[in-house]
């Protein structure tokens, strides 16, 4: 069994999920997934909750027993105790430094390293594993993994439709907590108003008669910023609680202009078009020093100062 700790936002869970199919499949195990992270109050955002349901995976949930078994199952009772404690107040990753310490295994750094693979059956995966190389072995079933699990509403089968008869290009505004939050302003921070003018320029020069359909957490933002294309179809029809459509939506454009968001970036990922035209911000972070962010995006993306 390989078992993936879950946290933060769809996009990342989708990152958390792939690692461990990929793991798991090289194990020839199964994959159980720890969602505690979701009951603790460890979210700093709405956005923040379990969302894999979206999708027609199967999903297994690892029980607590697992977990400690995992944390180490030769403790006595006063460390166990204590191991038990810091899963409870979300530091359960730093339960493999007690004596006898479980297959915890902690994200050794940003960037892909191929000794991921290396990790023996019995361990629990724990990081954000933000690069298609560490699911590249199980991309093509991960795919069909991710295929949506309900039906769309009205509104946007008449945006499926007209997505799917036109030469749409996905752009992604991310606000937020990236607005909010003053560590991810920090960290982060909103891509600035030159990004997407680079970005639309890109576009324009390559694609004869593109339409750009405009995605954001903070659409009426979007809506006032000045930055989106005249005649761009604004997707306002989505639920706070169906984020899932509006990735729908997306993954069905042909060419993308994402955020520094795991969310569009799995929207452009999941594209099925062969020639699909990708630009992404660099540097991703704002903060030069905060990851290794050579991995993060495949090469045939374009890489477009923020």
């Amino acid at each position: 069994m390989i078992v993936s700790r879950l946290f933060c936002g769809l996009g990342n869970q989708m990152f958390q999920y792939a690692a461990g199919l990929a793991l798991a499949h090289r194990r020839n195990t199964v994959l159980k997934l720890d969602v505690s992270w979701f009951s603790e109050g460890n979210a700093e955002a709405n956005h923040e909750r379990y969302g894999l349901d979206c999708f027609v995976l199967d999903s297994h949930f690892a029980t607590e027993q697992e977990l400690d078994w995992r944390r180490g199952h030769q403790r006595n009772a006063a460390e166990s105790r204590f191991a038990r404690l810091l899963a409870k107040i979300g530091l359960q990753r730093y339960a493999e430094l007690l004596p006898n310490g479980g297959n915890w295994h902690i994200q050794k750094h940003f960037n892909f390293y191929a000794e991921f693979f290396d990790l023996p059956d019995g361990t629990v995966i724990d990081g954000t594993f933000q690069s298609e190389k560490f699911f590249a072995p199980v991309a093509k079933v991960l795919k069909k993994h991710f295929g949506f699990r309900f039906a769309p509403s009205e509104k946007v089968v008449k945006l499926v439709a007209e997505i799917s008869d036109c030469d749409a290009v996905a752009i992604h505004f991310r606000r937020g907590d990236l607005v909010n939050n003053p560590k991810y302003q920090k960290s982060q921070a909103p891509l600035g108003a030159e990004y997407y003018k680079r970005g639309i320029d890109q576009i324009r020069s390559r694609i004869a008669q593109p339409t750009f359909y405009i995605f954001s957490d903070d659409i009426a933002y979007a809506k006032e910023s000045g930055l989106c294309p005249d005649g761009a179809v604004f997707i306002d029809c989505v639920e706070d609680w169906n984020a899932y459509d509006a990735l729908r939506l997306m993954s069905l454009c042909k060419h993308f202009i994402i955020a520094n968001s795991t969310f569009s970036w799995w929207g452009a990922w999941l594209s099925e078009n062969a020639d699909k035209l990708v630009i992404r911000p660099d540097p991703w972070f704002a903060n030069m020093l905060e990851n290794n962010t050579r991995d993060l995006c495949p090469e045939s993306w374009l890489a477009t100062p923020r």
